[in-house]
């Protein structure tokens, strides 16, 4: 919950009333709502709780009861309570107000639109709910009817600034990036104590290759939200296209440690048994090396214990019990251990390369699709295959097997950005003016499905492998599968990344008459490809051991155009 929800949520529980049926009641829920005014959660929720033993259906204490679950992160609970509390009485908009957010942090996005829906017919002018609404709608890709709904945000009250600032996200994702910048603009006016609307401005601006003045909105968001992790993201890649790459790697371990080593709460009822065996095999790695200082030995016990459950197949959901969730939630998602990986003097690219070769093979294939074998000097191969078995960076699991690394989260070196930045200046006939977007790794449970058919919103796509070739039992595979034919112009990026838009993808490929590429996996090798085609993993069999997951790291270059 970020600060500006929390200020909305001290007004909405400052307005429920307090109708009780008897005056202990009352009395009970003023000193619960004292105690959830002034953050005390635990307390509030014992008189919540001490109201409905007397009063099972009191609908006050049921939706406030919901709330503190809501902001204890506890989504599955606060939804029962305010649902409960909306049967009770479905007069009040505040209820589906909040029951809209619930259902929103659960990603139930039809469920949302109709809770706030609910709350704008019970009051029409109610600005949070038609604000969230337009989020909403958003999120589910519909771009007109949210930008609709923000502009009536704004005719309710022209001078608020966080409908000028949504107004300017969905604008952006029409692609009117100048309107966007002007709301955006205005958005600051109003408040230039908004860090959202500073960071948006500054993204337009990296977009618009104007680091200098994007390097100031970040700065600027920063001042105002220091744990911004987003903004330092950016502002190190800002940096990075500065050639500052001590500040940008700087700016991107900050973004990480916002990200893992919080401190908070985690809250976990269940893991992919890929992940499991991963960070078990990991933490037992280190272990045996002495990399792990004073490590968290109910952590490592735990998950021994779960990994003897977890030897079915890779995408099988563990559950957890109470006990062991508490014994994984303090480290699990903390980045215990970063290998050194320092950036190499002699530079990190193979010197041997035929650069004026390969760029004439890039631009000579149509669309553009070409690999580059030992693409890395030996000792920055082995570099990178040590900083991937060490880092305890491994925190996104998927649940085809993959365990995923990105670059503001963790994915991030001397080295990596080094490998990044060479690559680009080294072929500037394939890379021209487009500069690093992105960074992210995968790891490969040996018993994985293939990676599922997607595209990159980007121009160039790099994607290499580091794993050596022994661990691959079957040399013909293990690769990727790139198709010859470009997503259509006009589909969205979030669209056909989402899984229930795979059959759609098929029948494009299918009708289109595309034809795979197969690229068979070799360490060390890398494929170079038009960001805009579809590909997908080969199915792979590795070696069922930590050191030979397969491991593959991709570099996303310029923009989609």
């Amino acid at each position: 919950m970020n600060r500006t929800e929390r200020r909305r949520q001290a007004k909405l529980t400052a307005k429920s009333p307090a109708p009780a049926k008897t005056a202990f009641a009352k009395q009970v829920l003023e000193e619960a709502i004292n105690h959830h005014r002034a953050g005390r959660l635990s307390q509030a929720e014992t008189c919540y709780q001490q109201i409905l033993t007397q009063d099972p259906a009191h609908a006050d204490a049921l939706h406030l009861l919901g709330l503190v679950a809501y902001q204890q992160g506890q989504y599955d609970r606060a939804l029962d309570c305010i649902m409960k509390a909306v049967q009770r009485e479905s007069t009040k908009p505040l209820y589906f107000y909040n029951l809209g957010l619930v259902h929103q942090k659960l990603n139930q996005l039809p469920e949302a639109e109709r809770a706030y829906r609910q709350a704008l017919s019970l009051r029409g002018d109610y600005i949070e709910a038609l604000g969230n609404l337009g989020n909403v709608l958003r999120e589910k890709g519909e771009l007109d009817e949210a930008c609709a709904t923000y502009k009536q945000v704004l005719t309710i009250k022209p001078d608020h600034p966080e409908g000028y600032n949504n107004l300017g996200v969905v604008l952006k994702e029409q692609g009117r990036q100048d309107e966007a910048r002007d709301a955006y603009q205005r958005a600051i006016a109003l408040n230039p104590a908004n860090a959202e609307a500073h960071y948006n401005l500054g993204v337009i601006l990296f977009e618009d290759d104007r680091p200098d003045e994007a390097i100031v909105r970040f700065r600027q968001a920063i001042s105002i939200k220091p744990q911004y992790a987003k903004a330092h993201h950016h502002l190190g890649l800002a940096l990075l296209w500065k050639q500052d790459m001590d500040g940008a790697l700087h700016e991107l371990r900050v973004s990480a440690h916002l990200l893992q080593n919080h401190g908070k709460a985690v809250r976990i009822d269940a893991l992919h048994a890929s992940r499991i065996k991963h960070d078990a095999d990991q933490i037992h790695y280190l272990a045996e090396r002495g990399l792990l200082g004073q490590p968290d030995t109910g952590y490592q016990t735990t998950l021994t214990a779960l990994r003897e459950r977890a030897s079915g197949e890779a995408n099988q959901r563990i559950n957890l019990s109470q006990e062991e969730a508490r014994a994984l939630a303090p480290s699990l998602n903390r980045i215990l251990h970063y290998a050194d990986n320092p950036a190499l003097p002699r530079g990190a690219l193979n010197p041997e390369l035929n650069v004026e070769e390969i760029e004439r093979r890039y631009n000579a294939s149509q669309p553009e699709i070409i690999y580059i074998d030992t693409l890395l000097r030996p000792e920055a191969l082995a570099a990178l295959q040590q900083f991937c078995r060490e880092s305890t960076i491994w925190k996104k699991d998927y649940e085809d097997g993959y365990i995923g690394a990105f670059l503001g989260e963790g994915f991030s070196s001397p080295l990596l950005l080094q490998v990044a930045e060479e690559l680009r200046t080294a072929f500037p006939g394939i890379f021209h003016q487009h500069r690093l977007l992105q960074a992210w790794a995968f790891k490969q449970d040996s018993a994985r499905r293939p990676l599922k058919i997607h595209a990159d919103a980007a121009a160039v796509n790099v994607n290499f492998w580091i794993t050596p070739d022994d661990a691959n039992l079957d040399p013909a595979s293990g690769g990727l599968i790139v198709w010859d034919k470009e997503a259509p112009r006009d589909w969205d990026f979030k669209v056909y990344n989402s899984t229930a838009f795979q059959p759609k993808i098929r029948e494009f490929l299918n009708q289109s008459g595309a034809s795979p590429v197969k690229v068979p996996y070799r360490a060390n090798r890398a494929l170079v490809f038009n960001s805009d085609l579809f590909h997908e993993s080969d199915t792979c069999v590795f070696r069922d051991e930590y050191e030979s997951r397969r491991i593959n790291i991709t570099f996303l270059y310029g923009r989609r155009r």
